[in-house]
């Protein structure tokens, strides 16, 4: 096994444990994910090298991933940043029914 394809297949170790702390968050808030999907990039030194799409039955939200991430997910300062961005973008995926801003007296 190459340098090159043992680096690979740690990100897509990362990529897996951060799709399951992001199937763990969703459903704790009630949401059921039906897919985590990634585009793992080749440019590792960009801040957005690493795409994670998440779906329910009805919405989906994107988040991009630096390679450290992916990388060392465990690492505790890292794991809190991941959770919180990861928690920060189910929230979009919640549906909620339209309220009203104002009401008539």
């Amino acid at each position: 096994m190459t340098l090159e394809s043992n680096a690979q297949t740690v990100r897509l170790a990362g990529a897996d444990v951060i799709s399951s702390i992001a199937i763990e968050i969703a459903r704790e808030k009630g949401i059921t994910l039906t897919k985590c999907e990634w585009d793992i990039g080749e440019d590792f030194a960009h801040e957005h090298a690493h795409r994670m799409d998440m779906f329910t039955d009805e919405k989906s939200v994107r988040l991009y991933f630096p390679d450290l991430a992916l990388t060392a997910p465990d690492q505790p300062a890292r794991r809190k940043r991941i959770e919180d961005k990861l928690s920060s973008a189910i929230a979009q995926l919640a549906s909620r029914s339209p309220v009203a801003t104002y009401s008539f007296n």
